[in-house]
């Protein structure tokens, strides 16, 4: 075990067997579908269950849950652990990682990526790697907070009404995106989403979530790029395509969205994140 180790949430995006591989602690949060805390790892399709109605919403990541993952790096040796959550506009679990810090016997740090998916998770990645390299924890933290500021998310959505549901994004915006039938293309400004454009038709939504990572990608040279969705991953699949035909040899990192994210975007929902990859 290293000096210095990451933890995050899972709205991080990062692929289990990613975060493995370069030690990445992630808390879960909680899901709930009717009324009932969905037990860690269940297989149920909660896109498909938003589809038909069911209730299904999500409560932030418990100081329980960091307190657990701070015992453990403690017994196994890690001398500090540096927490990265989802912005704390959109959830309470930044406010969790600093109740669970107070209380460990780990020296901790606490980060607030005021971002989303992997608009957070690519800075961790990135973090990781760097601790990995024998990083001191204040290097670290700046590689975590330079990714924070520079990566970059694109998200298309088929209703505003989802987001205003949770309460994401005003009633006035819901109404005027559904007002004018639009597709919104959805971006984070400051740990919160905003709409970034609108377009009438899905393919145009497309084709403008592509021009804007790509157009991202070239000013980031070298850059990561991910592509994210909730529940059907064609859509996500025909940009992938599209983005490498455009930066011929480009890696790719595609995952779906955590159901904190996902229940309140809505099935369908297709994401473009660019980060630096240092």
């Amino acid at each position: 075990m290293g000096q210095v180790a990451l933890v995050t949430d899972n709205s991080s995006g990062i692929p289990v067997e990613l975060a493995a591989q370069l030690g990445i602690r992630v808390v879960p949060v909680d899901v709930i579908v009717d009324g009932v805390v969905l037990p860690e790892g269940d297989s149920i399709d909660i896109a498909q269950a938003v589809r038909d109605g069911v209730k299904v919403t999500t409560s932030r990541s418990t100081p329980e849950a960091f307190t657990k993952e701070f015992e453990s790096l403690a017994t196994e040796g890690c001398e500090h652990a540096v927490v990265a959550t989802l912005s704390s506009k959109l959830s309470g679990t930044f406010e969790s990682a600093l109740l669970a810090a107070r209380s460990s016997r780990l020296s901790v740090s606490v980060c607030d990526s005021l971002n989303i998916g992997l608009g957070l998770g690519f800075p961790v990645i990135n973090a990781a790697r760097a601790a990995q390299g024998g990083a001191s924890v204040a290097r670290v933290r700046e590689v975590l907070e330079k990714g924070f500021g520079s990566s970059k998310v694109f998200f298309y959505v088929n209703s505003l009404e989802y987001l205003k549901r949770g309460g994401r994004i005003s009633a006035t915006s819901a109404m005027l995106g559904t007002a004018l039938s639009v597709k919104p293309i959805m971006t984070i400004v400051d740990g919160q989403v905003v709409l970034k454009e609108k377009v009438r038709t899905q393919a145009k939504a497309l084709t403008e979530l592509v021009r804007l990572a790509v157009s991202s990608a070239r000013e980031y040279e070298p850059a990561l790029i991910g592509l994210q969705y909730f529940g059907d991953r064609s859509l996500v699949d025909q940009c992938a395509q599209r983005v490498e035909d455009e930066l011929p040899g480009i890696e790719l990192l595609i995952s779906e969205v955590s159901p904190v994210i996902g229940v309140h975007a809505g099935p369908g929902l297709v994401g473009i994140i660019v980060a630096k990859s240092t």
